[in-house]
């Protein structure tokens, strides 16, 4: 149980989101004792079911603007469950003209919450609520941990199998990695399955769960898989180097360094990927006591 006293709050020590391409489908916020990352992705259909500047978009930008409103009202089980509500209201309003909506024309979101309260020896408790491949990096005593929700690992693992090492144009998608993620996509939201925030399907409740007690200050990292491809895709960085970057006001250098990078392998061949520019993202905050 959290020990009892004021609720603490974060506070934005850097931020920034580049588009990969045409569109920004990543969010970011913070508001009182939340903080979130958000990473769109649109549905495979050429029909756009929303007026977003893609449907994923759309989604990623309901998400934000609805934890904005959210976060005073509960913890974060409440506001996730409230959040799932809202979210199927909106949509099935939205798409009222659109007949059987499926799971490869919805859009869908990981997710990654964090709450702040007051912990023990003057500490902060900070919790993790994670649906997807979104990644916090939390400084402990000794190192940095990496949350993340890697239960669609196996299913990215396929795609990638299906990509292999062929060269691609970017913006295009090899047909057999078209069929990998639709059938990948069957497993959404189900027990044997990956779990993500989706408009069709319930997830509320689904989400990993993490805890760690940090001292006040103490900057902590959340970011989308784009951002984090320095480390997972090009192996520049060691999650603590990226971490240490980050807490020393660099993430600028660090964005170009990305973007650079994926300039000098345009046809993924070197580091195989199935989006040769992904939209990258990253939010570090500060955990800090009121008063």
């Amino acid at each position: 149980m959290n020990a009892t006293g004021p609720i603490p709050h974060f506070r934005s020590l850097d931020r920034l989101s580049l588009p990969g391409s045409r569109v920004n489908e990543d969010g970011i916020g913070l508001r009182g004792p939340f903080a979130w990352v958000i990473d769109g992705a649109t549905g495979l259909s050429d029909e756009q079911l929303t007026s977003g500047g893609s449907d994923a978009a759309w989604l990623a930008g309901l998400v934000g603007d609805r934890l904005m409103d959210l976060a005073g009202e509960g913890d974060a089980d409440a506001v996730l469950s409230r959040l799932e509500a809202d979210i199927d209201a909106v949509f099935r309003e939205t798409t009222a003209h659109v007949q059987d909506i499926d799971d490869h024309h919805a859009p869908s979101a990981c997710l990654g919450l964090i709450e702040a309260r007051s912990g023990e020896g003057g500490r902060i408790r900070v919790q993790g609520r994670f649906l997807g491949d979104v990644i916090a990096l939390v400084p402990l005593e000794r190192e940095i941990v990496r949350w993340s929700d890697e239960r669609a690992k196996s299913f990215e693992k396929k795609t990638l199998a299906a990509l292999g090492a062929q060269e691609h144009e970017p913006g295009s998608i090899p047909e057999a990695v078209r069929r990998q993620i639709l059938e990948n996509r069957t497993r959404l939201n189900r027990p044997d399955g990956y779990w993500i925030v989706n408009p069709l399907r319930p997830w509320a409740g689904r989400e990993l769960r993490f805890e760690a007690e940090v001292r006040p200050g103490d900057p902590i990292v959340l970011a989308t898989d784009g951002f984090m491809r320095l480390v997972d895709v090009f192996e520049a960085y060691s999650d603590s180097a990226l971490y240490a970057q980050l807490a020393a006001g660099k993430g600028s250098d660090l964005m170009q360094e990305l973007r650079e990078r994926e300039r000098g392998d345009r046809m993924a061949g070197a580091y195989p990927r199935v989006k040769t520019h992904d939209d990258a993202t990253f939010l570090v905050i500060a955990a800090e006591p009121y008063g």
